[in-house]
């Protein structure tokens, strides 16, 4: 069976009273749903399991035990781990594996159940979590959240033991929480709900439907949304609406305006607080390396890193073992070496974060050599280690609207971007660039790229998504990449080097001595990088010489246009090329030329070449036929061969240069009669821009009187406001947009039995009802969307009152921004 095809697989994890609560789940599962149901009920490994028996007695669904064959998942059957295995979702079968886990983790293990789950079947995949202790499940069902699936746990209330289901539910990823009975009945609406929402979906490219939604999340939490990508955004609401088993998309919108809740967790969902310790460990493999260079590097100064989205905090806790083990170990890590900043707008994941303690499962994530040495295990809870917590500063912060930290020497930013439109992506690595000092990495998650922004990052490793911070010299320090060469001052070829590197670099500096005694080495956009043994007979240096950028321009005029086209002809064609015999003396020579050999690099490096100095004695040009041999004559020839077939193929690539450069002087040429023109036209809009502003600049003097008036005037209404609020004796409500109480008279504040109104206002359902009033939510939200007044009469026990909705707008753009509600 493809992949595409398999029926929604559901998860179920249970432990201690987990019987109990699975029977009276499967009682109410739905007969015809088209999904498979996997038991992972932790089970004493010596003892042997009568589960499925147990379980077949209370349903009529088919019950499978698991055996060691694979199986296929078939609709409408339920499928039983035994003892002292594990069970996962692997290409398309369900199947039982040995423990991978430490010793002490339960079995089968739901987290791994949970996770395969998630790789396998993205969101047609549902996680529930039923009574146990420990906390067994919480780590997978945030994978399952992740991956768009649905997340269940028991009501801790109906649970023997609360352990599992309470682990899950303060992770913040579970979307319903209820008695086993109810999961099974609400499991039919949610399966036979539409996933795709083409209603949400024809929201894209046309937002103002979305708007509703985002200015209740913004009134609510103050989190802008509007640059989030849209698809994310209307799958995450499709998640809520599946949860809540709601339909369309206008009653969802009013279910939030009533629901304070249900706003809270669409905005957990929006939060998206997923993460692990070392997550793809082949990306960390190779970070590993430039986090040892960048310590090595910086032994006298502080190290500053940035976790930007750190969520719960794995990530942030996996570079500080990995500092830690370049430093050599817990004891040499400290706060004046190492400070890891990580920040997050999920003020329940860095509760978590700054305790460290995660379930025992997230051990498996983390190599054993690092559990041992920086973590705890203590029963079924894994611990960080009280060093590595103490360099890891937790903090709340929102890298769209807050400041950046300023000179990190790294950032990680993984897995965080893909839920960003393009353009709050540049905005966001933009930041990125103005936190980093020069050569500062950064880290970016598997899915992700520097996109627009290659100008302000180099790629370091592509594979793994490690960037570099271009600095203003980017040419010459883009040569680090061939390390033993890069440096004219040979004091800096000291640096430490294992045995292996030393050898390959002095091989390596025996064979450019021999191939050129005298001569340097360059990059293929001219810049001398190194000079070799003595090369004063081919340069000549004056005032106009560039000192502090070595180029090709220090060689002689003669040998300066020739040798830029031995470089690029040399790169070309991946072969030794050597220019023409010039007539420059010396002490032992008449003759000299260049001769230049490619140095090209694997990977990223880039392509260098060696110059070669080589000198001759003059060959006498006045021989006559009769002094000269055969031989002579023969050698003669093919020199002047060699000479013209090298000049032409010089020729021939100076041309080509000449015709690229008289094109592109054309273009800009035509770029800059366009430009003067618009620079003409600029100035003289200029021009009138200051008559403008000056104009406007005296019309802001009138509004700045007119403003410091109408501040007086709005002063005294405010005051008058409050005096009537407080003198008027019947009960008076002003209600915001989300159902937020901004105003309320003295005898409403009494009569709704409401505390004090805080300045940021509380929600209407926070009213007590009178006797015999209907409940204010529903009304409030009526008024909104009809936008009319209401009168409804009803008797409180002590006669007739009458309460009336009035709506209030803005302007003539008739914008309904409130309800005033009173009791007469």
């Amino acid at each position: 069976m493809a992949k595409a095809e398999l029926p929604v697989i559901i998860g179920i994890a249970a432990s201690a009273g987990g019987l109990e609560a699975t029977t009276s789940l499967v009682k109410n599962l739905p007969a015809k749903a088209n999904a498979s149901y996997v038991v992972a009920q932790h089970m004493s490994p010596t003892h042997k399991s009568l589960l499925w028996s147990l379980i077949g007695r209370e349903t009529e669904l088919p019950v499978i035990e698991l055996k060691n064959e694979d199986l296929t998942p078939q609709p409408d059957t339920i499928y039983i781990a035994p003892p002292n295995f594990d069970v996962i979702m692997d290409n398309g079968k369900i199947g039982l594996r040995e423990p991978s886990g430490h010793p002490g983790t339960p079995k089968p293990l739901a987290d791994r159940l949970f996770k395969s789950l998630a790789d396998e079947c993205g969101e047609r995949c549902v996680g529930i979590v039923l009574s146990g202790t420990g906390s067994d499940g919480s780590y997978g069902i945030r994978a399952i959240r992740e991956a768009g699936g649905v997340t269940i746990a028991q009501e801790a209330g109906t649970a023997k033991y609360e352990g599992m289901p309470s682990s899950a539910i303060h992770t913040g990823c579970i979307d319903l929480t209820m008695s086993p009975d109810m999961i099974g009945q609400q499991l039919t609406g949610i399966l036979a709900s539409p996933r795709d929402f083409a209603e949400l979906k024809s929201f894209t490219g046309n937002p103002s439907k979305l708007l509703d939604l985002y200015h209740i999340l913004l009134a609510r939490t103050g989190v802008d949304f509007r640059e989030y990508k849209e698809t994310t955004i209307n799958r995450r609401i499709a998640r809520r609406m599946v949860a809540q088993d709601i339909d369309v998309y206008d009653d969802y919108v009013e279910f939030c305006r009533e629901t304070p809740s249900e706003v809270d967790a669409l905005y957990k969902d929006m939060m998206i607080s997923v993460t692990r310790f070392f997550r793809d460990q082949s990306q960390f493999n190779q970070l590993t390396k430039v986090i040892q260079t960048m310590v090595n590097e910086n032994q006298d100064r502080q190290l500053r890193v940035w976790v930007a989205g750190s969520a719960t905090g794995e990530e942030a806790y996996s570079l500080a073992i990995l500092f830690a083990e370049a430093m050599g170990g817990l004891e040499a890590i400290r706060k004046e070496r190492i400070q890891i900043f990580a920040t997050d707008i999920d003020t329940q994941a860095l509760e978590v974060a700054r305790r460290g303690v995660y379930p025992l499962s997230a051990a498996n994530d983390v190599p054993r050599h690092y559990v041992d040495d920086y973590l705890h295990i203590s029963g079924d809870t894994l611990e960080v280690d009280k060093h590595l917590r103490a360099v890891v500063l937790f903090s709340r912060h929102n890298i769209i609207q807050d400041p950046p930290f300023i000179n990190m020497d790294m950032i990680s930013l993984r897995n965080l971007l893909i839920y960003f439109g393009s353009s709050l992506q540049e905005k966001v690595l933009s930041r990125m660039a103005y936190a980093l000092v020069p050569n500062g990495k950064l880290f970016l998650g598997s899915s992700e790229t520097v996109g627009a922004m290659h100008g302000h990052f180099e790629t370091q490793s592509l594979p793994d998504k490690i960037y570099s911070k271009r600095g203003l010299r980017q040419s010459v320090q883009a040569t680090a990449n061939f390390l033993p060469l890069t440096t004219l001052h040979r004091g800096t070829q000291t640096q430490t080097r294992n045995s292996s590197n030393t050898q390959t670099f002095d091989m390596f500096e025996t064979l450019i001595r021999i191939l050129a005694p005298n001569g340097f080495i360059a990059t293929r956009d001219n810049v001398i990088i190194r000079i070799i043994g003595d090369i004063s007979d081919v340069t000549e240096l004056n005032e106009n010489s560039a000192l502090l950028r070595l180029s090709t321009k220090i060689l002689k005029s003669d040998l300066r246009p020739e040798a830029g086209s031995l470089i690029t002809l040399c790169l070309r064609s991946q072969t030794a090329r050597s220019g023409r015999w010039y007539n420059i003396k010396g002490p032992d020579f008449d003759q000299l030329r260049l001769t230049c050999y490619p140095l090209l690099m694997d990977g990223d490096g880039e392509d260098h070449v060696l110059f070669s100095v080589e000198k001759r004695e003059a060959q006498p040009r006045n021989l006559t036929s009769e002094d000269m041999t055969n031989r002579d004559r023969m050698v003669y020839v093919r020199q002047i061969e060699d000479e013209i077939a090298s000049t032409r193929e010089a020729l021939q690539q100076t041309i080509e240069e000449l015709q690229t450069s008289n094109e592109e002087l054309q273009s800009v040429n035509e770029e800059m009669q366009a430009t003067n023109e618009e620079l003409q036209a600029t100035n003289e809009e200029l021009e009138t821009s200051n008559e403008e502003l000056q104009a406007t600049n005296e019309e802001l003097i009138t509004v700045n009187e007119e403003m410091q008036i109408n501040s007086t005037e709005l002063q005294q209404l405010s005051i008058e406001l409050a005096a009537i609020l407080e003198a008027t004796p019947y009960p008076t409500l002003v209600v915001d947009p989300a159902l937020q109480i901004r105003h309320g008279s003295d005898a409403a504040i009494r009569y709704f039995g409401l505390s004090e109104l805080p300045q940021s206002g509380t929600h209407v359902s926070a009213c007590v009802d009178a006797n015999g009033m209907p409940h204010l939510v529903p009304k409030v939200a009526e008024c909104f969307r009809h936008r009319e007044s209401e009168t409804l009469e009803f008797d409180d026990g002590n006669g007739t009152k009458t309460l009336t909705f009035t709506p209030i707008f803005k302007g003539i753009t008739q914008d309904i921004i409130g309800v005033i509600v009173t009791v007469l």
